[in-house]
């Protein structure tokens, strides 16, 4: 062979393995590139599954607020209605004496045992229930006839003036 076909040869031969190592070179970027991006995409999933599952959490807890609050003012609503309730009763007899359990729908309330005696000083207690919730009235009444006078009518958290 010639020198100048032996030189000729020589560097197609290293421009093969030239083409060869940017060819090896080219698919290991390819492939690096591919796992970044898969990792990439991992990573992303995963933050996007916390996020969701962080709101998903936070909608159950508004859920399970928002039923608390609807139960605690129904049951006030109810205590109120049973006291409203007592209050006529004793308007209609003095001698009436409560104990007594007012079913309210699928709720009831109560009015416990009115203290006092007669027309005046006398103690009105009831309590609303409507699933956990309690709600508990106190109703100091000052006189019954001709005019219901109310001393105090508040909410307690546990009563003091009732047995």
């Amino acid at each position: 062979m010639k020198i100048s076909h032996l030189k000729s040869h020589i560097t197609k031969k290293r421009y093969m393995n030239l083409c060869i190592v940017k060819c090896d070179c080219w698919n290991f970027r390819t492939a690096r590139r591919g796992y970044i991006l898969l990792i990439t995409i991992l990573i992303i999933g995963a933050v996007a599954s916390a996020i969701l599952s962080s709101l998903l959490l936070l909608g159950i807890s508004a859920n399970q607020v928002s039923l608390s609050v609807l139960q605690a003012t129904q049951s006030l609503a109810n205590a109120q209605g049973c006291a409203d309730y007592g209050l006529l009763k004793l308007r209609q007899s003095p001698s009436y004496a409560g104990n007594e359990f007012i079913p309210i729908g699928v709720d009831q309330c109560e009015i416990l045992t009115i203290g006092g005696i007669g027309n005046n000083n006398r103690v009105l207690c009831t309590e609303g229930k409507v699933g956990d919730s309690v709600r508990r009235l106190e109703i100091v009444i000052h006189q019954i006839l001709p005019e219901t006078k109310i001393y105090s009518w508040q909410e307690v958290a546990v009563f003091s003036l009732c047995q």
